[in-house]
């Protein structure tokens, strides 16, 4: 009986210290497909949620392009980047320079609204990068007073330090009808 009083009390003393403390988040797993359907992805398909930190870069990204004042952007990105844009064209380097090209195209536009539709940030487990999707529109006017909708799809990357170094752009024109049972 005492051997296995204290085996109890050695059992319950090391289960009592594995436990997790109150309010420690508990280990999140990727979301890897169970069947690929005989599609391997290139980049990856191991994803978890990542923190809000960089979907908050996101939004004040898009707020700056709203306001039309990119001054305050500079800040959120890494000292090189590479933007690829629904059009097909790309950009790629410095980003003082590419921010000049930037301001002077978004001040080619005398009004810009924008609102976000869906945001959220992901961290790609077996590449330890993190990422931002966000989806939302831009009701664009030109200089001669012509006014433009337009859908997009947008994933950032940011790099070790927190910085943006990427972006990929999807663009539907138009405006999407409201989802069902709106």
């Amino acid at each position: 009986m005492k051997k296995f009083l204290v085996l109890f009390c050695a059992v319950a003393f090391i289960a009592c210290n594995n436990e997790k403390p109150a309010g420690a988040a508990a280990e999140v797993k990727p979301m890897v497909p169970a069947d690929m359907h005989g599609l391997t992805p290139t980049y990856s398909a191991s994803f978890v949620m990542d923190s809000a930190k960089n979907t908050e870069t996101v939004l004040a990204l898009w707020q700056e392009w709203k306001s039309g004042d990119l001054s305050k952007s500079r800040s959120h990105f890494a000292d090189s980047m590479a933007f690829f844009l629904a059009d097909g064209s790309s950009m790629m380097g410095p980003t003082d320079t590419l921010m000049k090209g930037m301001q002077a195209y978004r001040s080619s536009f005398t009004k810009m609204e924008a609102n976000v539709e869906a945001i959220f940030a992901v961290k790609s487990t077996d590449k330890n990068e993190n990422w931002v999707a966000v989806w939302g529109n831009e009701i664009e006017t030109n200089q001669a007073g012509k006014v433009d909708t337009i859908s997009l799809q947008e994933t950032w990357r940011f790099n070790k330090e927190g910085k943006v170094n990427m972006m990929f752009q999807a663009v539907r024109k138009g405006v999407l009808p409201p989802p069902p049972g709106k």
